[in-house]
């Protein structure tokens, strides 16, 4: 150990040693924490201090010298103190609290209390083997609680729990169920308790059992002085941490075991303890605790104690069930309380083999204890559950597959009809189609008809125009043929004068004729336009094309009509043009005729 850490430790002691002695422990576990061993030390260190003035260092058991060895302190308090000792008659070692010197009425309670409880035999109960009280030695011979460890090659004395805490919430459940036996039994022997606190419980070193100590006879610093608290005939006595609130607000005077009543009490006092005692192995503190405007026994006479956390200080979670138990054996109501110490254990017992408690009404939580105590019919019923849900999966995957198989089958069957109704519906679209294509093609055939009656009448029309433009190319050769023949004519005037004017007469009346062809000329170049229209006309309607033909038809025979009519009237310009010609011949003729 350093010699800072020296220092610290005697700062903290010499402060504590300023207080009063029922801080001493509040203050040393405030400084250390996570060192209980060294907080019992520094009790042991303050307490042998303040006994050390006209105290020697063994003291004296007056005629017990003879047959006790007194050897190590194991603990010391305000007016005892605990040592080891070995029995020299019995050969046994033994623990022995021994008072001090002054006497008082309390000392004289706990020793008569003592006396009673050397009846109490049990494996959970510190016994008390002898009380010795001769006026100057007052001592109580108990038995010494400890293992043998091969390794330290001796007898290691147990702790108690308020130094060697649980490591595990089971470990803390187990040493519950240890303490409400050793309670039970001392019950049953009409010995209460009314102090169970941590320090009152030893733990054996390696077996890590626990055991109860001091029933009725814990004398610390942290017991209340039952001196100044007695009023109006009752009477408060126990640790302020670990009170019920009846016994904070003070328990009657004249509370006595042998009544019905009254040992009622005293059991449910002792039920509360062990669940103070359940909560501060849980909780890591006691459930009740000093304020700034109130004690510690003042705030345990209102009831308002905290709940059971559901986590230890160490993180591990406190079942539900356990918080369920520990809130009962501290319910305010001492009725709502367990009736008896061994209802608790019997409680304490089931939450450790998995077994439902009283609390544990819900089939889920009953059926989950059950798994839990029988894994491997818990697996064999799960495994047949297992069994059962895979067939009841197979048989309704099966019926799934062949309701399946069977809708699969009605729709290929309607998937069938359907194509034989597409094929059917394919094969008179086709025939549809092969009909028109047909009508097409007869149709193509009839426009390519068309077209050559079209082209054999644009022949017709285009040789009609040369035989009309070939008519006027003649008319034309003929009218300079006369007029040549005109301009020989000179001889006499009035003839040629007469020829000309005849000659003017027939060429204004050609020139119409050629007018008039030229415009029935214009005239059927447009009926060859309106003939081409009609062709494109019939080549998007069958109908309209024939029409079209018909009217083709009229136009030719029209034109025919008109190349006659051109032709005859030509014919007729001839025959005028040769009696023209003629008549002039005869008027040549007849002047030389006249000149003899």
């Amino acid at each position: 150990m350093t010699e800072q850490a020296m220092s610290r430790i005697t700062d903290v002691l010499a402060l504590a040693a300023r207080g009063a002695p029922e801080r001493w422990e509040a203050t040393l576990r405030e400084s250390f924490p996570d060192d209980p061993e060294l907080v019992r030390q520094g009790l042991l260190w303050l307490r042998a201090d303040r006994e050390s003035a006209g105290v020697d260092e063994v003291p004296s058991l007056g005629a017990g010298d003879a047959r006790y060895q007194l050897g190590v302190l194991l603990d010391a308090g305000a007016t005892a103190s605990v040592w080891q000792a070995h029995d020299r008659t019995l050969g046994r070692n033994v623990a022995i609290k021994i008072f001090r010197a002054d006497r008082s009425g309390a000392v004289d309670e706990i020793l008569a209390e003592a006396r009673a409880a050397c009846e109490v035999t049990s494996d959970h109960v510190v016994r008390v083997l002898d009380v010795h009280d001769d006026g100057t030695h007052r001592y109580i011979v108990m038995e010494l609680i400890g293992e043998y460890d091969p390794r330290h090659d001796g007898l290691v004395p147990a702790r108690s729990a308020a130094i060697c805490r649980p490591t595990s919430v089971e470990e803390a459940v187990r040493w519950l169920l240890d303490i409400s036996r050793g309670l039970h039994d001392a019950h049953l022997r009409n010995v209460f308790h009314r102090d169970l606190k941590p320090a009152n419980v030893l733990i054996t070193p390696l077996s890590r059992r626990a055991r109860i100590a001091d029933f009725g006879i814990a004398i610390s610093a942290e017991r209340v002085d039952t001196s100044g608290l007695v009023a109006g005939g009752v009477r408060v006595a126990g640790t302020p941490e670990y009170m019920a609130p009846e016994q904070a607000r003070g328990l009657p005077r004249g509370l006595s075991p042998h009544d019905v009543d009254g040992r009622q009490a005293l059991v449910r006092v002792d039920v509360w303890g062990l669940g103070a005692l359940a909560y501060d192995l849980l909780a890591g503190s006691p459930p009740w605790q000093a304020t700034r405007d109130a004690l510690a026994w003042e705030v345990a006479a209102t009831g308002q104690r905290p709940p059971v956390p559901a986590r230890t200080p160490t993180g591990e979670r406190v079942p539900a069930r356990l918080r369920r138990i520990v809130d009962k054996a501290m319910a305010i109501d001492p009725a709502n309380r367990y009736a008896t110490a061994a209802e608790l254990g019997r409680e304490l017992g089931a939450v450790l083999e998995r077994r439902p408690t009283s609390l544990d009404r819900s089939p889920v939580i009953r059926l989950a204890l059950w798994s839990r105590r029988n894994p491997q019919l818990t697996m064999t019923a799960i495994g047949a559950l297992a069994l059962a849900a895979a067939v009841l999966v197979a048989y309704v995957s099966i019926r799934h597959l062949r309701g399946e198989r069977a809708e699969l089958a009605a729709e290929t069957a309607k998937a069938e009809i359907e194509n034989q109704e597409l094929a059917d519906r394919m094969r008179t679209t086709r025939a549809e189609l092969e009909r028109t294509e047909a009508g097409l093609a007869l149709q193509v055939t009839a426009l390519d008809h068309l077209r050559h009656a079209l082209a054999e009448e644009q022949k017709e029309y285009q040789a009609i125009i040369d035989a009309k433009e070939h008519a006027l190319h003649d008319a034309d050769v003929a009218t300079k043929r006369l007029v040549e023949q005109l301009g020989e004519v000179h001889s006499d005037r009035d003839v040629a004068e007469y020829g000309r004017g005849l000659y003017e007469g027939f060429w204004t009346s050609a020139r119409k004729d050629v007018e008039r062809l030229t415009g029935e000329r214009d005239q059927v170049t447009g009926e060859r336009d309106v003939a081409r229209g009609e062709r494109d006309q019939a080549t998007k309607e069958r109908d309209a094309a024939r029409a079209a033909r018909a009217q083709a038809e009229a136009d030719r025979d029209v034109a025919r009509a008109t190349a006659d009519q051109a032709t005859a009237e030509r014919a007729a310009a001839q025959a005028e043009l040769a009696r023209v010609s003629a008549s002039l011949r005869a008027k040549e003729i007849a002047p030389h005729d006249a000149s003899p």
